[in-house]
């Protein structure tokens, strides 16, 4: 059995070289952990200034460290500690390191082994042997000879390593623990001098205009410093633009006109933006179309569902009369969420255009049509419309259009020609225009007219005067002057089923008598839902003179239509048609010119027809 003094010795070795193996092991294992981390760090660092670090490359950052980690922890620490060191190789061990026990100790500790073989062996030699090693473990300390220095550097490794981090943590706490924590994978930013960051995350801008693009920029940054600006277009390769200082904290790069989204990033000295921004475009509305309907004043009249009449006006130009309203029609080519009309006149001559009003439109469903309805003014001689998106994007060149109050004017009135009924005519034709004609004294006159205007007729009446001491029946200018004038207002007559349409050309009814008196007769609308009715009509009646007193042979009579628009502005400026004179003959006189009338008809006739059947083809029937 080995000597209990053999045995603690060897225990001690064992245990101080154990301890100094241990903390040599772990200093260098966390030597080479703070070095792994620094090197992640850098690299890190490093990647993440320009971009930033792609996930796998910190995954496989931290992977590498665990793995060194693992391995040295198991070669350096855990191997030695627990390897098995018998007493026999720390009797070998310390026999290495003390010659002058010349194998003593070895040979006491094998011999005195249970199970040692000692056959052939003397006793008395063997307990000398055990003695005498068993002296000198007595006298010698063998742990001393266990290397210190490992410890010592140990210490020094470790010391080295917490200065490191103790450094790296006053000098740059912030940057040290945010590299620290991505080490684990944290998702912390890696704080940097300059901090920058984009205006809006996601903006859209409109097709085929200069885009420029905003940073916030904190920091350390030098008076003019300059940065840099990728953009990464769609399906394209990627550009760069400088960015440049706009204000204070305010950087800007110009992207000249595109319409493909792109995604854009900024670097300022060593910071840059940790999230790229974005532009998408969008195009600006356009007006497409613009029409416009003429909303006609209520003197006109009304459609049977009460609304008013209007008048198209396809291209928007917009032309009515006084108190007359517009409506406004437009067609947009994408959805709008804001429509308006501008109008625009001068408030002096001297003075430019400027917006008299706004009428905001109401827009349709699909949000591409709009409309607004707005009154005619006279200062206002132009509108113009604009819209605008859901972006905000309002569209570039509005479209414009005039605006007009038309002055409304009398009517038109115009007197029928003067027909003679010949001898065989039951009512007189087209051919027996006679002009001129005198009227027996006492005797009826023949008045036919008729009168438009576009906004409609309310009333007619004949206006008339004699002219005392004519000498003359053929439409001379009468010698004296006429008296005054006096009104025979003109009874409206409606249109029946008996009397049949109204025929402009005669005055009449289709149906009417050659006798039949037709006053006044403006003409129903033939279409009620559209167009207004009594923009068009006219009479036909005799004008008795028996009635007028004081008419002798030779006086004269003066006469005209009058005839008033609805317009009530225009109730004292009659429409009038030419004047007429007839001259009061005799009976026998008034015969007389008839007869000689006839007379020079028939010449005419005949010379016609002679006329045809000479210029007619050979062979025709003559």
């Amino acid at each position: 059995m080995v000597p209990r003094i053999i045995v603690d010795r060897l225990a001690r070795v064992r245990s101080k070289e154990r301890t100094v193996r241990t903390a040599w092991g772990l200093a260098r294992t966390a030597g080479l952990a703070l070095a792994a981390l620094l090197v992640a760090g850098l690299v890190d660092w490093a990647i993440d200034r320009r971009a930033d670090t792609p996930g796998a490359v910190r995954l496989l950052l931290l992977a590498g460290q665990i793995g060194l980690w693992a391995w040295a922890g198991w070669t350096l620490v855990l191997r030695p500690l627990l390897a098995p060191w018998s007493d026999r190789d720390v009797a070998l061990w310390v026999e290495a390191r003390h010659p002058e026990l010349h194998h003593g100790l070895i040979t006491a500790v094998e011999l005195n082994r249970e199970g040692a073989d000692t056959r052939g062996m003397s006793a008395e030699l063997l307990a000398a042997t055990t003695r005498q090693a068993e002296e000198r473990a007595t006298a010698t300390d063998f742990s001393d000879k266990v290397e210190t220095r490992r410890g010592r550097r140990s210490d020094l490794v470790l010391a080295g390593a917490a200065v490191a981090v103790l450094l790296g943590a006053v000098a740059a706490p912030e940057t040290a623990g945010a590299l620290l924590a991505r080490v684990f994978l944290a998702d912390r930013e890696i704080p940097r001098s300059v901090r920058l960051e984009v205006e809006t995350a996601e903006r859209v801008c409109p097709s085929g205009e200069e885009v420029l693009l905003r940073f916030r920029a904190r920091g350390e940054i030098p008076p003019g410093a300059t940065g840099l600006v990728r953009v990464e277009p769609e399906g394209r390769p990627s550009e760069s633009y400088p960015l440049t200082p706009e204000g204070p904290g305010v950087y800007q790069a110009r992207v000249p006109p595109a319409a493909v989204a792109f995604a854009y990033r900024g670097w300022l000295r060593d910071g840059r933006t940790r999230k790229a921004g974005r532009i998408l475009y969008e195009p600006r509305p356009v007006v497409k179309a613009v029409e416009a309907a003429v909303l006609l004043p209520g003197y006109v009249g009304a459609r049977p569902d009460g609304r008013p009449y209007e008048q198209s006006r396809p291209r928007g130009e917009v032309a009515g009369p006084k108190g007359s309203s517009a409506r406004v029609t437009i067609e947009v080519q994408k959805p709008v969420v804001k429509a308006e009309i501008e109008t625009l006149g001068r408030t002096s001559p001297e003075a430019p255009d400027a917006v008299l009003r706004r009428i905001p439109m109401a827009i349709g469903g699909d949000g591409r049509q709009a409309e607004a309805t707005f009154d005619l003014r006279l200062e206002e001689s132009t509108y113009r419309v604009l819209v605008e998106d859901r972006h905000g994007f309002a569209n570039t060149v509005p479209p414009r259009r005039g605006v007009v109050i038309v002055p409304d004017e009398a009517p038109k009135v115009a007197l029928l020609p003067e027909r003679f009924a010949l001898p065989g005519e039951e009512t007189p034709t087209e051919d027996s225009e006679i002009e001129g004609a005198p009227i027996p004294l006492g005797g009826a006159i023949r008045v036919a007219y008729y009168a438009a205007h576009p906004y409609g007729l309310s009333k007619a009446r004949l206006a008339w005067r004699v002219i005392k001491g004519g000498t003359t029946a053929d439409g001379s200018s009468p010698s004296a002057e006429g008296g005054a004038w006096k009104f025979l207002p003109l009874g409206e007559v409606k249109e029946t089923e008996e009397s049949g349409p109204f025929d402009v050309r005669r005055g009449k009814f289709r149906h009417s008598g050659f006798r039949d008196a037709v006053e006044f007769h403006p003409m129903p609308s033939p279409d009620p839902a559209r167009v207004p009715g009594g923009l068009e009509g006219g009479g036909c009646f005799d004008f008795q003179t028996r009635s007028i007193p004081g008419l002798q042979v030779g006086d004269q009579i003066e006469f005209l239509i009058e005839a008033f628009a609805r317009n009530p502005e225009l109730a004292g400026s009659p429409g009038r048609s030419e004047t007429r004179v007839k001259a009061f003959v005799t009976q026998p006189q008034f015969v007389d010119w008839v007869l000689q009338t006839l007379r020079h008809e028939s010449r005419l006739r005949q010379l016609e027809s002679r006329q045809r059947s000479v210029f007619a083809p050979e062979g025709a029937d003559r």
